[in-house]
């Protein structure tokens, strides 16, 4: 492999480590780094893949093959590990594959990825019939060869899934996993955050663990740091509201609020620390406008809204 492979390689294992806390700035500079160079792109989707696969079959990375493998590669995965355990010990195996796997068993997985800018919304259509209303600053792993698979690597999308009671529809998103009943749900992902929420049917939420029914009107938030998940419940005609500009929170931290507005206005909005924390309750009307929007948003906590540039401030009164 060349310097210029290795370097790539090196700085896509680094943002696939970065993907579940990565704030708004880093998110911007991973699309730009994928947009930058089409083999970036494809390094990255590399990485992504042969980590799925070294996930799925542990028992061919054994403790002891760290010791075949040159101490100058061991330091550079234990630093990797630094990262978190659950995706550091990937990049573990990832590091030792060069040594212990000469080659990896063949497969006919054919990996792709769909992006959309802050403000950005897109639609999709897989093989098997399911459609995917992407929303802005949102990253989706997905795989031609088995279209009954998907990652949520990053934002936020509402899956209309064709039921198929022979192969399940699955979506991963950081170390967790929903599998569809044959529905409609809406699922967001914000740093080690996953919000699935159910308008139609059901889906089983982690169910190779907890195996959680939620039925349509159902929904929960999970973390793949804490580990906490907390059922709740919606309204179904609210599940994927984004896609009308119509989104609603129950007792949401500000902050939350604004990363939603950000999403969908594509507009860059700082808050004071203060705010961060106070609760939003109710649905929020949005245009797409930020000119509209952020002020109306202010308002809801008692906050004013300033522009500067491109970029809007909310600040208390």
């Amino acid at each position: 492999m060349s310097a210029d492979g290795s370097n790539r390689t090196d700085q896509a294992i680094e943002w696939h480590l970065r993907q579940n806390d990565m704030d708004e700035a880093a998110w911007r500079s991973f699309v730009d780094w994928l947009e930058a160079d089409a083999e970036n792109a494809a390094a990255y989707d590399a990485v992504a893949l042969d980590l799925e696969h070294m996930a799925d079959h542990p028992e061919l990375f054994p403790v002891d093959a760290a010791e075949a493998v040159p101490p100058a590669e061991r330091n550079r995965a234990r630093s990797w590990l630094r990262w978190g355990v659950g995706a550091g010990a990937l990049a573990l195996a990832a590091s030792l594959s060069l040594v212990v796997m000469p080659s990896l068993p063949n497969t006919t997985a054919d990996p792709y990825v769909v992006t959309t800018k802050p403000g950005e919304q897109r639609t999709i259509a897989l093989a098997d019939g399911t459609r995917v209303d992407l929303n802005g600053a949102t990253r989706l792993e997905l795989d031609r060869s088995n279209p009954r698979t998907a990652t949520l690597a990053a934002g936020e999308a509402t899956f209309h899934v064709r039921h198929d009671a022979d192969k399940p529809f699955l979506l991963r998103s950081g170390m967790l996993s929903v599998k569809d009943m044959g529905t409609v749900f809406n699922a967001e992902r914000e740093g080690y955050r996953l919000d699935v929420q159910v308008a139609e049917g059901a889906v089983l939420f982690q169910p190779r663990k907890d195996k959680l029914t939620l039925q349509a009107g159902a929904a929960v938030t999970a973390r793949d740091d804490t580990g906490h998940v907390a059922v709740s419940r919606v309204n179904p005609s609210h599940v994927g509201g984004w896609r009308t500009g119509a989104v609603t929170f129950a007792g949401e931290p500000f902050a939350r609020v604004v990363s939603v507005l950000r999403r969908l206005d594509g507009v860059h909005v700082a808050i004071e620390p203060v705010l961060a924390q106070r609760p939003v309750t109710g649905t929020i009307h949005l245009t797409g406008e930020a000119s509209d929007d952020v002020p109306r948003l202010a308002a809801r906590v008692g906050a004013i809204a300033r522009r500067k540039g491109a970029e809007w401030e909310i600040a208390p009164r």
